[in-house]
């Protein structure tokens, strides 16, 4: 009978020949092997089809995969196979490969002792079927597979938080949220595909979401999604959470998207003419004018009742006008909006024309509002302590 492990000094040895130029590489991988340090061995082909610059030898990754470390799977961690699984999968031209791959590497993790290897490698299966939505005609049973597969998933995903280490979390909550980004992208709506590219920007760091223009589009997306997406009204968490995403932006024809964001964020009514100018290019992109005017003119005034003190939150109509630029008659309509979003909480009186606001929604600060909201914490407690002080003055000892 064969030694299964000559067989794989052979695979080795056929890779190193076919390709010189990683002769290092491979003479590494056979050092590793021979010597049984199993997780360096996975370490270093992790890293090797990790790097981009190794992709255009993706012919030599399936033979890597199955070669060498399928006929040793059983003392690999299968979190990081599995993740070496998906490398190779999503490197090879054929999609159909890719997701046989991926199927045949699920079916051999156990559902219990591999339950956190094998919701990532299911994500990445139903993030690879979603991009071949265009190219067969069963796109329907794939969405609502990968939805089905989300929802039946979402308490795997809780209970990992508590039983993992934090890397592994990362990785695995990562790849869920992608392929969940990735269907809502597809089928809609704008605000689902909000929530889940945050959550996916919260376990993975900028370096590890892809190409250049993989980066581009997804700060593309996610700016459309939150001017756009209904119930999207802190814009905070994209600009200021997000802002080394949003520079892929920078100097492209998207950089308006940057802009208008930023403008809007901060309650300025000037987005409005950033809006107008890029009306047409927004349109072909699919957005509606009037939602992203609405948005805009509802966060104008959720930023001016946050520029008040607690104490000075008594609005009147020919104030609000003025600072979201309309006609006083447009005020109401503004202001019961606002109410209607929970963007704010109050009453109004039509009669003198008068908001007064009791709440304003919680958001996402930038250093400059830290720094008001600072000062307001001063001068809160210096009145406490000038009360403190009159009471002590004022209420006679018993």
């Amino acid at each position: 009978m064969t030694d299964p492990s000559s067989d794989v000094q052979a695979a080795l040895s056929t890779l190193a020949a076919s390709h010189s130029s990683h002769q290092e590489f491979y003479t590494e991988i056979t050092v590793l092997l021979t010597a049984k340090r199993y997780h360096q061995l996975t370490v270093a082909i992790l890293k090797f089809t990790s790097d981009p610059s190794s992709n255009h030898y993706n012919d030599n990754f399936l033979t890597l995969f199955r070669k060498v470390l399928i006929p040793i799977q059983s003392k690999l961690n299968q979190l990081a196979l599995s993740k070496i699984a998906w490398n190779v999968a999503s490197s090879l031209q054929s999609k159909e490969l890719g997701i046989s791959l991926l199927t045949e590497v699920i079916s051999t993790l156990d559902d219990l002792k591999h339950r956190y290897a094998k919701l990532y490698a299911e994500s990445r299966l139903h993030l690879l079927k979603l991009t071949t939505i265009h190219d067969i005609t069963n796109s329907a049973s794939i969405t609502q597979g990968t939805k089905t597969f989300l929802k039946e998933h979402e308490g795997t995903l809780q209970e990992l938080s508590s039983t993992s280490t934090e890397s592994e979390v990362a990785t695995v909550h990562s790849a869920y949220y992608q392929t969940a980004m990735q269907l809502y992208k597809a089928i809609g709506p704008a605000q689902e595909f909000y929530k889940m590219a945050i959550q996916f920007l919260h376990y993975t760091p900028i370096a590890e979401i892809g190409r250049k223009d993989d980066v581009h589009a997804l700060a593309k997306d996610l700016c459309l999604a939150a001017l756009v997406g209904e119930g999207v009204y802190n814009l905070g968490t994209v600009v200021y959470e997000n802002s080394r995403l949003l520079e892929a932006l920078d100097g492209t024809s998207d950089s308006y998207l940057v802009m208008l964001m930023q403008s809007a964020a901060n309650g300025d009514v000037s987005a409005i003419q950033t809006l107008q100018t890029h009306k047409n290019e927004l349109e072909k992109l699919g957005c509606k004018e009037q939602i992203i005017r609405e948005k805009i003119m509802l966060l104008a005034l959720v930023n001016m009742v946050f520029q008040r003190g607690s104490g000075e939150r008594i609005l009147l109509f020919d104030d609000i006008a003025s600072r979201l630029e309309v006609d006083s008659e447009q005020v109401e309509w503004v202001v019961m909006k606002a109410f209607s979003l929970g963007l704010i909480k109050g009453s109004v009186d039509q009669v003198d024309g008068i908001v007064h606001v009791t709440w304003v929604m919680p958001r996402v600060l930038d250093d400059s509002m830290m720094m008001t909201l600072a000062e307001r914490f001063g001068e809160w407690a210096n009145k406490v302590e000038e009360t403190r002080d009159y009471m002590g003055e004022h209420i006679p000892a018993f």
